[in-house]
């Protein structure tokens, strides 16, 4: 049949409305006024449809699955498994560009309200990425894609499929002469199989790939050696030793959460039994990265110098292995192109050989391919534990696409995905590239650069509204399945290409369940429910490396050393942004506004340089960057010793006043601001990518600089030869490093695991606490189980109530009390050992407990909402308040609201807002609280958060006006929300509630099951707070502390177990494990005692009680100073008290 042959509508409601009489007609003008469809967002009556729409998709009763038919319709019965308040869970994945995440989708109602990792998939454990958390705040984007577009009109979806299909047609006549695509790389194996199927239909048609963040160099790398791509995936739990060069592998890479989770655990430590068995890592690095700030051994150097220290240590390690022949000389006529200290790569080396079988060498993929050369090598010499795994080719790239535009008489350029007029390479100009063809047909799920300058732009579904497959790092087959009915007329991705095609089926859903057959799937359902395919993984194959091969593939490497930098001669770092990643998540307030775990900024992504750099410009210049030096003169002071800190940037009312930059790469530049970070190499900038965009929606509109303006083809990763020039303007950054800052005080706590050794109490004998009298006075011999049911009053000004019994006041137990049942008392942990500041728990928490966005402007002011803060602390080995230091050591802390059993925050409430409840719990009335923000005045950790405006109601730049301001609370926002969480107004303090939603529901789910039994006590294990389940190193614990034999009970039993500001005798209920660090002993770098602990002991003085010690006394414990770090006794004197006392910890050495 002819399709324009179809006159009427092709779905009805009446027979008025299939005829559209002038009655219907006018009645539909009356019902539906022109333009009231379309509001920002989704309306009441378009959410209602979908809800209907979605409700009919929940409703068709498989288990773990959905088919959603051609025709939806909205139930009269309510399906079974569909219970307002009560949530189901379905399996997914998250597409990406080199893997799928594996996640457990929580709908409500028919609508997506949370993602969780699927712990079906063993390797992640459960755990995702930040970026998968934020997600899907993408789907509920009221400024996503929500219309096609040919020219300057919007189309139907069939208009799109229809000019689709007419495309397929034309160009099956010349076998593709003038069609060009160039699609974002994709893991799944339905768009591999259309791809294929489209370069056989259409044999002259050009296939490209390009994607902005390219990690696929290593893989690339291998094929001039092994004649084919080959993935290395290191297997941490065999691992004993690992150098990491400028590799963030436990961040930023692809594969990350399984890299992560496994090193952690090599770093567990449960009692000093286990610290000599600790992982031992070695990082090289350019830039400031999570990986840099686990390491025990850390060395900055520049990208550029990365080839030659590799082949230093390669020549090192094949020289103890006695192999390698005359790729031995090729190396060390490599290293010689740089100076670096030669003991360091010699007993780094040697312990890497110590450890032959257990060792293992990692680098950037940002690196030259000679580095992946050379670490093959190294790896082979060292029998690293690592599983090679066969993987497909690489496309060719966007400079293949462009070639051919160039040429001309390219008729139709098919754009699937990511957005080249914004992030290809500058110097292939891609805009006028893209011009010359005659039509371009774009699809993505965002109104963004390209998309304006497409003539065909097809709206596209967000995954969580699509069928689809894909694969995880090591292979393993995923599904994609729609949560939701899609919210608008779009198309998926897979459709598009089978349209083009001409193929039989355009059926998403028939298109992935085709696949997964002809992969050796039998239960699709069974797939769709568990959420992978077994044994679907890469094929894993040995590899022979011949060091001869390597030998000639360095021989004809064209690597020339490199112009020696400094201040008038710069190496550029490109990296993907924190915030917006590689610019898809520029739109995502989540993201925007959670802070960079390294620089603590928010809604920016400024020019990063070394301290050194920053005082050559200073010198160069003449433009201020730091505070000037000042004489103390009895004014207010932040600093002791006689000068005001230094080792800041300039904050005006709390707002850092950044210099801005003109930086110049090529003859290219670009003015942004600076922000100083210690940890980088000298004369190693850092660009952030992903921000500066133009074409964006609301949030992400006027955020951040676009560096990719400076980015050409031949230095995707990092450039050389540029120059920067400091302005005399200024710029406000949005840093969030001073909010709430508890710094001066033992907050980090550290040791060597050697010290923990022969130290096991040491976490307890520092800070105030070792001086204080116990806070469970003659109680503190107590088990921990005692102390949280009976709540002894112990050194307390009063009587406090005991948890393991009723409230007098409750009638029903009278007489009875010895029925009371005994209450679960939940409590946390946090071990420092496996945080590595990835930040995914501040935006888990954010989705779970519906916490808003405030914008730029409110955080500049100190008014971020967030429940969970990561705290980053720079330590130093020597502190000196006049200078930034150059080399640090990086500790994150996680911290929410303590749940202290002594709570200062209830004591002053006036209306009782915040009370304990017989858990444990310190938990918030919403509907009582006024506002006098005595509470946040008394927490002691900062972690109340006051609702100053109507953020969930009003829009950005309206708060001030109150109730005057206009109204912003689209539909399509309503419908991310928790529905078990209260979203809080105006006026109202929150803070965390330990996820007190989930701990009911799982009461809830016991009782059920329990019947008469009378076992209503939750399994441990059952209920998995937001942060605790997102994280993917398991450094978060939660669970009844009552019970002994909790895994929470357990971590808070080890000796490294310590109360955030314990001597305040508030009684937290949650608890941190002090860090270990493992250093060599042979290395010069070595250090006998974290910098955290150092720094503190000769910034304040031995010991941090408040004791105010003599000079002559404070010499004597000088003298003593030694012993700590090397694990000796500490002898005491007459100054102390009989107990054991160590060093107390550090907090920043420097804010910025």
């Amino acid at each position: 049949m002819n399709n324009k042959n179809l006159a009427g509508p092709r779905y009805w409601k009446s027979l008025d409305d299939l005829a559209e009489t002038p009655a219907f007609r006018e009645w539909m003008e009356r019902e539906f006024p022109s333009g009231a469809s379309e509001l920002d967002g989704v309306n009441r009556r378009q959410f209602m449809k979908v809800m209907a729409a979605s409700f009919g998709l929940a409703g068709l009763g498989m288990s773990g699955c959905r088919r959603p038919e051609q025709t939806i319709l909205p139930y009269a019965k309510q399906p079974e498994n569909v219970i307002p308040g009560v949530p189901v869970y379905y399996s997914s994945s998250m597409p990406g560009v080199r893997e799928n995440i594996p996640l457990i989708v929580e709908t409500h109602t028919g609508r997506p309200t949370k993602l969780e990792g699927n712990p079906s998939y063993k390797a992640y454990g459960g755990a995702t990425t930040v970026y998968a958390q934020a997600s899907i705040l993408n789907l509920y984007d009221p400024d996503r894609a929500t219309k096609s577009r040919e020219g300057e009109g919007t189309i139907t979806r069939d208009i799109v499929r229809d000019r689709l299909s007419e495309l397929s047609v034309a160009h099956t006549k010349d076998m593709g002469e003038g069609l060009v695509f160039l699609a974002e790389p994709s893991t799944s194996p339905s768009r591999k199989a259309l791809a294929d199927a489209i370069k056989l239909k259409y044999p002259k048609a050009t296939w490209t790939e390009y994607s902005a963040i390219d990690e696929s160099s290593a893989e690339a790398a291998t094929v001039s050696v092994l004649g084919k791509p080959i993935r290395a995936i290191p297997q941490f739990d065999k691992v004993k030793r690992v150098l990491a060069i400028d590799a963030d592998f436990v961040s930023s890479v692809s594969g990350h959460l399984g890299y992560a989770r496994s090193f952690a655990k090599s770093r567990k430590v449960s009692s000093t039994k286990d610290a000599s068995s600790m992982s031992r890592l070695y990082s090289v690095e350019s830039l400031l990265t999570a990986t840099g700030s686990t390491a025990d051994h850390r060395l900055r150097l520049s990208s550029s110098q990365m080839v030659g220290f590799t082949a230093q240590i390669g020549s090192n390690i094949l020289k103890a292995r006695n192999v390698g022949g005359s790729l031995v000389k090729k190396l060390d006529e490599l290293g010689a192109s740089i100076s670096v200290d030669p003991e360091w790569v010699k007993q780094c080396s040697a312990d890497l050989v110590e450890h032959v079988g257990n060792s293992l060498v990692l680098a950037g993929d940002h690196l030259p391919d000679a580095v992946h050369h050379i670490v093959l090598a190294i790896n082979t010499a060292l029998n690293a534990p690592i599983n090679y795994l066969n993987v497909p080719s690489k496309e060719s790239g966007i400079e293949v696409a462009v070639e051919r535009l160039n040429k001309g008489g390219v008729d139709t350029l098919v754009l699937l995905g990511g957005n080249p007029v914004y992030n290809a390479p500058i110097d292939l100009n891609w805009e006028n590239a893209q011009s010359k063809a005659k039509k371009t047909l774009f699809l993505s799920d965002a109104k963004n650069e390209t998309a304006a300058s497409a003539d065909l732009f097809m709206a596209q579904s967000h995954y969580l509204e699509s069928w689809g497959d894909g694969r995880a790092y090591d292979g393993l087959l995923l599904p994609v399945q729609p949560m939701i009915e899609p919210l608008f007329p779009t198309v998926n991705e897979l459709e598009v290409l089978a349209l083009l095609l001409g193929s039989q089926t355009s059926d998403a859903y028939k298109i992935t369940q085709d696949t997964f057959r002809q992969l050796g799937g039998r239960d699709f359902n069974k797939f769709l429910s568990d959420g992978l395919l077994e044994d679907s993984s890469y094929e894993v194959v040995p590899i022979e490396v011949d060091y001869a091969v390597i030998f000639d593939v360095l021989n004809s490497d064209k690597f020339s050393a490199q112009k020696e930098l400094s201040s008038d001669n710069l190496e550029v770092r490109f990296t993907p942004s924190s915030h917006g990643m590689d610019g898809r998540f520029a739109n995502n307030g989540w993201m925007l506004e959670c802070p960079d775990p390294i620089t603590k900024l928010t809604w920016d992504n400024p020019i990063l340089i070394s301290p050194r750099l920053a005082k050559d410009l200073e010198a160069r210049d003449g433009v201020q960057i730091f505070p000037k030096k000042t004489v103390l003169n009895g004014a207010t002071f932040e600093a002791a010793k006689g000068t005001l800190q230094r080792n800041k940037a300039i904050f005006d009312r709390g707002k850092e006043m950044a210099v801005v930059a003109e930086l110049t790469i090529n003859g290219r530049s670009i003015e942004a601001p600076i922000h100083v970070l210690p940890g980088l190499a000298n004369y190693t900038i850092q660009l952030p990518l992903g921000l500066g965009r133009k074409v964006v929606g609301r949030v992400g509109y006027g955020v951040g600089f676009d560096f990719y303006r400076l980015r050409e083809s031949s230095n995707m990763g990092y450039a050389n030869n540029a120059a920067i020039k400091l302005t005399k303007k200024t710029y406000r950054l949005a840093n969030t490093q001073e909010h709430w800052s508890m710094e001066g005080r033992a907050i980090v706590r550290e040791a060597n695991a050697d010290y923990y050794t022969k130290h096991p109490d040491f976490a307890n004998k520092v800070g105030v606490e070792s001086h204080a009298p116990a806070n469970y006075g003659k109680y503190d011999y107590k088990s921990l189980q005692k102390k949280s049911l009976n709540n002894y009053r112990g050194n307390s000004a009063y009587e406090h109530p005991k948890f393991n019994e009723p409230y007098p006041n409750v009638k029903v137990w009278k007489n009875n009390q010895d029925k009371f049942p005994q209450i679960q008392q939940w409590g946390m942990a946090l071990d420092a050992n496996s945080c590595f500041g990835c930040s995914a728990c501040v935006v888990a928490c954010q989705s779970e407990n519906n916490i808003p966005i405030v914008g730029k402007d409110q955080v500049l002011r100190g008014r971020e909402m967030h429940w969970m803060r990561i705290d980053r602390y720079f330590s130093a080995a020597k502190y000196d308040q006049a200078e930034i230091p150059e080399d640090v050591q990086v500790s994150f802390m996680g911290v929410a609201c303590q749940h202290c059993e002594n709570a200062p925050c209830e004591s002053v409430c006036p209306v009782n807002a915040t009370v304990h409840d017989k858990q444990g719990l310190n938990t918030m009335a919403y509907n009582r609280c006024v506002g006098t923000r005595y509470c946040a005045n008394n927490c002691p950790f900062k972690v109340r958060r006051f609702n100053f405006f109507d953020w969930n109601k009003r829009q950005v730049g309206e708060f001030y006006k109150g109730p005057l301001g206009k109204v912003d609370e689209p539909e399509l926002q309503k419908m991310q929300k928790n529905p078990n969480v209260t979203v809080r107004m105006r006026g109202v303090m929150e803070k965390c509630t330990y996820c007190v939603q989930r701990i009911e529901s799982a009461k809830i789910d016991q009782k059920r099951r329990a019947g008469p039994s009378g076992d209503i006590h939750v399994k441990d294990g059952a209920i998995k707070t937001a942060c605790q389940q997102v994280c993917p190193t398991d450094a978060i614990s939660f669970g009844d502390i009552s019970d002994p034999n909790s895994e929470v009970s357990k971590m808070k039993a080890s000796d490294r177990n310590y109360s955030l500001l314990g001597y305040l005798n508030v009684r937290a209920r949650t608890t941190y494990l002090a860090r270990l660090r493992n250093p060599n002993k042979k290395m010069p770098d070595y250090y006998d005692k974290p910098f955290a602990y150092a720094q503190y002991d000769e910034r304040y003085g031995h010991g941090s009680s408040g004791d105010k010690h003599s000079s002559a006394e404070h010499n004597k414990h000088s003298l003593l100073d030694n012993s700590h770090g090397s694990g000796k006794d500490h002898v005491s004197d007459a100054t102390h008290t009989s107990h054991d006392h160590h060093a107390p910890m550090a907090g920043d050495v420097a804010n910025h």
